[in-house]
């Protein structure tokens, strides 16, 4: 049996490519982790964000949203799944093999903080999503734990420079994406 050839396909940002993308969106993300479509829409017509599928030219499998970061030349994944249909077969590793060849300076990117978990299966759900990461090359930085938008963030890289991102870098990504300065007034250091 041939191995099937995966790739990333970069997502055109016409109103109905985003339309798509937010439908995957709202399945495999809750409604507070969401940005609005207005802004998703607004930054991938700018450049500010790119998305890609996961695909080998006939399925779309997986998807990621992300900005290029030129303060240390990687990239920071804002969203990344697998469809639910494909889940637990590889390709969430395929996807982040392919994110990381993109990227070859290092990826950052969020996940709750196990910490703040509420009961037993949302701690187990955190701390499956972050040995996840520790799979396939990233690690937790425990210099920095965030709140973002009210939501305990700890922070995930494969990054030889860890030195280049604070909290400052981070509430810059977010003004970035909003367009307005919400990072300093949502983006606070949690201890």
């Amino acid at each position: 049996m041939q191995k099937k050839k995966y790739y990333l396909e970069t997502i055109d940002p016409t109103t109905i490519h985003i339309k798509v993308l937010y439908n995957y969106l709202q399945q495999d993300f809750e409604r507070i982790e969401l940005l609005p479509r207005f802004v998703l829409k607004r930054n991938l017509k700018k450049g500010f964000m790119k998305a890609v599928y996961l695909t080998d030219g006939q399925e779309k499998y997986g998807y990621a949203i992300y900005q290029q970061v030129d303060e240390f030349g990687g990239i920071f994944i804002s969203y990344l799944a697998v469809r639910s249909n494909f889940r637990a077969n590889g390709l969430g590793s395929e996807l982040m093999q392919q994110l990381k060849d993109l990227s070859a300076n290092g990826i950052l990117l969020e996940v709750e903080d196990p910490e703040a978990a509420k009961g037993e299966q949302d701690y187990t759900d955190r701390l499956r999503r972050i040995q996840f990461y520790e799979r396939n090359g990233l690690h937790l930085n425990p210099n920095i734990k965030i709140n973002s938008f009210f939501v305990p963030l700890r922070m995930m890289n494969n990054a030889e420079r860890t030195d280049v991102y604070d909290i400052t870098f981070y509430q810059k990504l977010y003004n970035r994406i909003w367009g307005l300065p919400l990072g300093s007034f949502f983006v606070k250091e949690n201890q």
